[in-house]
């Protein structure tokens, strides 16, 4: 999946909170922090990204197969072989593998839609007949004939844009264009408006040659390239859909399949942009509303009709086994409370950038902490590199493992690290949580651009301020800040936020990515327009492991809990400013919980200065460390979100029509986007609580 799709990024302030040189350590651990820090950043190496990653992607590795358990197995021996402590870890899932996948269309002319992705003599990969065919996995078997209706994106809007043109969609099929939300929701849209069937597929404009040149003479999707992917509904809970809130070990008494809440029951598979243009230049109807129209040389229309489709599905759904990589370096001062790093390891096909970018750069982390291991270091806290398996059906690997362990991780997990699509350009971004915004930027000023005289953080600025970086005459100013994106959903950071309230990061390099999950995410995309020099990679390891390096060893974790709150004063002026622009009147009032925030801040400030102050005395209390930790915590709620009670965040979770995006707020945000002022000020008054508990325990701490 996505490493994240986020929205709602804020700029935050620069001006430095602590006076040493490593925010979260005394002066004299800062120094002794720095001479660590330049050993490991010495040893990562782009070589052994490479070889890695030519191993990784020898053969197509979907979840729940032989071939996952062999990249599963080949990732723990690596482990074992530098000195940590490694294991697997087994669980009994619900994964559907494709039987049969037909798509033809009847009307006006009788054409069998071709469903196999084009192969290039220099790519061997291509040719690789194991690889899954496309589909779209937790679609029901199903076999429908009906006329097609171009739905844009698939989304509630435009559906009601549709109704406005007198077009219906109920028992007819579907065609809608991959982007602007994750394709589950596409899904359970279709589903509510009735749809027989649902066909996606990958517009040029998206990710093909309107953005650049295509495969095999550039990095974006060729006609026939087609993008698989899983439709569970991970908005309503990821993992196993038959486990929903517990672990699927061998012992679990599970749902009925009928019984998940996160499987759809409209057939659904994807196309091909080349397919779907034989589709679209068959329908009639009226011509698409403003914003519909895609790359396609042709002006769309959105029908119904004459474009008549049977489409015939067959799943073999099982339980199947999926296997976890956890490796473990013990911590020797306080060994119970745990820094993770992880990604997953499982692929739609090869997953060269998704994910395996991801596995080689985390398991050259490892290689390089097991050469630190050998001269005697031990983290002061236990540092785990877990590798996630079933990520692409529904986050499952990493959502079972955090469901078996969510109270030791409620306890002590002081941080989660995600690294999924870690490398498919040199562009540096990141997702967080706001109280580590500043950390993140500190972290990647360490840390120089392989291709610049640039460190990453100011390439990161620069990209973000193209047009101030020119005005002030290529120079990064020294109050240079970036824009901190928002965690929702779509990669293995969600159980750790929005379950168990686990502070998160997720962070990678981008670039011009045209082939997601299809055939053509391979060794040789890689080399040739990703990362040819692997050189991102180590970069990558050099930020992954600098990460846990410093949440392993701070004497005071580097969290700033006052820009948390500064960010929720903005998260509620935007909401209120968007639903006065929305509706004539609003029948909700912020003003507490505005007032609430900002107390909350002045609260958060109190503890910094406290943190301050320990820090310079060298007097630092555990139970300093153990609030910082208990914060977040306290952003949850003692029952989840009304109608998703997985979800338990408060101020974030993946919005129910995004899917991936963040909705802050979204208790209240979302009812009241549907004027259910009632529900909205039902969750208002819970969120009033929970920040008049944050603040209590805040204020206590800082005294």
């Amino acid at each position: 999946m996505f490493r994240f799709l986020l929205v709602l990024p804020f700029l935050i302030s620069w001006s430095g909170v602590f006076s040493q040189s490593i925010t979260g350590f005394t002066a004299n651990s800062a120094a002794t922090q720095k001479q660590l820090e330049e050993k490991f950043l010495a040893l990562p190496r782009a070589e052994n990204a490479e070889k890695y990653l030519f191993k990784l992607t020898e053969e197509p590795h979907i979840a729940g197969s032989p071939e996952s358990q062999a990249v599963a197995e080949y990732i723990n021996s690596k482990y074992l072989e530098w000195g940590l402590d490694s294991k697997l870890v087994e669980y009994q899932v619900y994964l559907p593998y494709p039987k049969s996948v037909q798509v033809k269309m009847l009307e006006p002319d009788t054409v069998e839609l071709n469903l196999i992705e084009d192969s290039w003599r220099f790519d061997k990969d291509s040719y690789d007949r194991k690889a899954v065919t496309a589909f779209n996995a937790y679609s029901p078997s199903g076999d429908v004939t009906a006329q097609v209706v171009y739905v844009n994106r698939g989304l509630p809007d435009d559906y009601e844009a549709l109704a406005g043109l007198g077009v219906e969609v109920r028992g007819r099929i579907a065609l809608a264009r991959y982007g602007g939300s994750f394709r589950g929701v596409k899904a359970q849209v279709a589903e509510e408006h009735g749809a027989a069937g649902l066909i996606i597929y990958s517009d040029p404009a998206e990710d093909g040659y309107t953005r650049g040149d295509i495969y095999p003479n550039g990095p974006m999707r060729p006609e026939n390239a087609i993008q698989r992917g899983s439709l569970l509904y991970i908005f309503n809970y990821p993992g196993d859909p038959l486990t929903p809130g517990f672990a699927s070990v061998k012992t679990a008494k599970g749902l009925k399949p009928e019984e998940a809440r996160s499987i759809t029951k409209t057939p659904t598979t994807p196309i091909s942009y080349s397919q779907a243009s034989l589709i679209l230049k068959s329908l009639a109807g009226p011509e698409v509303p403003d914003g519909w129209q895609g790359g396609l040389p042709f002006r769309y229309h959105v029908g119904p009709g004459p474009a008549t489709i049977h489409m015939k599905l067959e799943m073999d759904y099982q339980v199947r086994p999926i296997f976890n990589v956890i490796a473990e370096i013990r911590g020797n001062v306080e060994p119970d409370k745990l820094v993770i790093i992880g990604n997953h390891h499982d692929a739609w096909v090869h997953g060269a950038v998704d994910p395996n970018s991801g596995t080689a750069t985390v398991m050259e982390i490892g290689r390089s902490f097991g050469e630190l291991l050998k001269t005697g270091w031990r983290p002061k806290r236990t540092i785990i590199l877990a590798h996630w398996d079933a990520e692409e059906y529904g986050l499952i690997g990493s959502t079972e493992w955090v469901e078996e362990k969510k109270a030791e991780l409620a306890k002590n997990a002081a941080l989660y690290i995600n690294i999924d699509s870690a490398v498919s350009g040199e562009i540096f971004d990141a997702g967080a949580v706001p109280s580590l915004d500043r950390f993140i930027q500190e972290v990647t000023k360490e840390i120089a651009d392989p291709k610049t005289p640039q460190t990453v953080f100011q390439r990161w600025w620069i990209d973000q301020n193209k047009k101030e970086y020119k005005r002030l005459k290529q120079t990064v100013p020294d109050t240079a800040e970036t824009k901190i994106d928002r965690l929702g959903s779509g990669s293995d950071y969600t159980a750790f936020l929005q379950h168990v309230g686990v502070p998160s990061l997720s962070m990678g390099f981008g670039g011009r990515y045209g082939v997601y999950h299809s055939i053509l995410d391979n060794f040789y995309w890689m080399k040739n327009w990703g990362d040819p020099t692997f050189e991102y990679h180590a970069t990558m390891s050099k930020i992954g492991g600098l990460t846990a390096l410093r949440f392993a060893q701070a004497d005071v974790y580097p969290f700033n809990y006052a820009d948390y709150a500064d960010v929720i004063v903005k998260h509620f002026e935007e909401l209120e400013k968007s639903l006065k622009g929305k509706f004539l009147e609003v029948d909700i009032d912020f003003a507490a919980a505005k007032e609430k925030a900002r107390e909350w801040k002045t609260a958060c400030e109190g503890l910094n200065e406290k943190m301050k102050s320990a820090l310079e005395s060298g007097n630092v209390s555990p139970q300093m460390n153990s609030t910082l930790l208990q914060l977040e915590r306290e952003l949850l709620g003692a029952s989840g979100l009304p109608g998703r009670d997985w979800f338990k965040h408060r101020i974030y979770a993946p919005g129910f029509y995004t899917g991936y995006a963040s909705k802050p707020l979204p208790g209240i945000s979302e009812p009241a986007d549907k004027e259910n002022w009632e529900a909205a000020k039902k969750e208002l008054a819970v969120l009033l609580q929970v920040l008049e508990r944050v603040i209590e325990t805040t204020t206590k701490a800082s005294e």
